[in-house]
């Protein structure tokens, strides 16, 4: 995680520091309050669709982030079993990063909204989190994309025409 973009581009700032004395502690949390609540046990074929797309967005979001990781240590790295494909040599075009700019961000919507769906659909109030963060990480990735069209120029625009979806595949 050091190597992801909270740590390097948010440093210690506003955003990272609210993030971690509010999102982390209460957010985070509501989930167990309604499930230790939770009287009637999920059936089995519902605990396996929700294992399955946790299993999803959880190699999604951790998958993208080791495969730039991977990357930055070393260009020469195998993602998924294959050299590393880029654009210029710097932006990643291989793995995830070929599929979409962000599914880092997808995949994390994704496993806090599946430990949302384990309390069940009575309340909205655990689904607060992954709301949050389609709030705002659709935003950072916004940000970061206005960073990196200055920071790689022309190249950045070569990469996104390759690489045409920012978070969701043919929507977004």
């Amino acid at each position: 995680m050091l190597s992801t973009w909270d740590i390097i581009a948010e440093k210690f700032g506003f955003m990272l520091v609210w993030g971690d004395l509010v999102l982390v502690p209460f957010f985070y949390s509501v989930v167990g309050w309604y499930v230790v609540d939770q009287i009637d046990p999920m059936p089995v074929s519902t605990i396996v669709g929700i294992s399955l797309l946790y299993l999803g967005g959880l190699s999604m979001f951790r998958g993208s982030n080791a495969q730039k990781h991977s990357f930055k240590k070393d260009p020469n790295t195998t993602i998924w079993g294959k050299p590393a494909q880029t654009i210029g040599g710097k932006l990643l075009t291989s793995g995830w990063w070929g599929i979409g700019r962000k599914l880092n961000y997808t995949g994390e919507i994704c496993v806090y909204f599946v430990l949302s769906l384990t309390s069940g659909t009575d309340s909205i109030i655990p689904y607060f989190l992954p709301l949050w963060l389609c709030i705002l990480l659709p935003h950072r990735a916004w940000r970061d994309e206005q960073r990196c069209r200055n920071k790689y120029g022309e190249l950045w625009d070569v990469y996104c025409q390759k690489v045409k979806f920012r978070m969701v595949p043919f929507l977004y």
